[in-house]
């Protein structure tokens, strides 16, 4: 009969997350695994196939933590500004600056399994999908088209600005600058194809 498990994995994963996020996943070793979670060796092995899976789990945790982050109640334009805000935060209130673990292990992705890449290519599909999920309520809210698919890689290229360069130490300022700057792209996007839309239907009547 095997013997339960004496440790809280929540506890555990918690410790592993904070591992590789401040060192990476090549320069996080098994005895700083081990270090960091008060577990020997032997435990770890037995609680997780390998590395790769502690680092893919730990990664599953982040993301599940960030999806919480983002507003879940503003919508459209209003929602993209609140999300870029979110992130400004996120990463001038770490105190050590570690910028977002995801994105971070993009650089190490050859060393990682297939799975774990995988899973890498879905968080970023993730955030992508939540920008053009607000876009597509500020084309219905402004009853107008626009390019989304531009807007959407402005904003996912925004938001992974302000985490690279927050990690790389950047002023918050600046970092804010950035997130004003997407946010105000996207509502002159929308008010130029509105007022030409408007022009339009104007010109038509007459």
């Amino acid at each position: 009969m095997a013997r339960p498990r004496s440790f809280e994995m929540d506890v555990v994963m918690e410790r592993t997350l904070d591992a590789f996020w401040e060192r990476g996943f090549a320069a996080t070793t098994i005895p700083e695994l081990s270090k960091a979670t008060g577990l020997l060796p032997g435990s770890l092995y037995a609680a997780f196939a390998g590395k790769d899976e502690m680092f893919r789990l730990a990664l599953e945790r982040y993301a599940q933590w960030l999806s919480v982050q983002f507003p879940s109640d503003v919508a459209g334009l209003n929602g993209i500004e609140a999300a870029l805000d979110t992130i400004v935060r996120l990463t001038v209130e770490d105190p050590k600056r570690r910028g977002c673990p995801m994105l971070n292990a993009i650089s190490e992705a050859d060393a990682l399994s297939a799975k774990t890449q995988r899973l890498l290519k879905n968080g970023h599909q993730w955030m992508r999908r939540y920008f053009r999920d607000r876009l597509l309520e500020a084309q219905q809210q402004a009853q107008t088209t626009a390019d989304l698919e531009q807007l959407e890689a402005l904003l996912f290229a925004a938001a992974v600005a302000i985490r690279v360069l927050g990690r790389a130490g950047l002023e918050p300022s600046l970092l804010q600058q950035i997130a004003d700057g997407a946010t105000a792209a996207a509502r002159s996007n929308f008010k130029t194809r509105k007022r030409v839309a408007t022009h339009t239907q104007a010109r038509k009547r007459k």
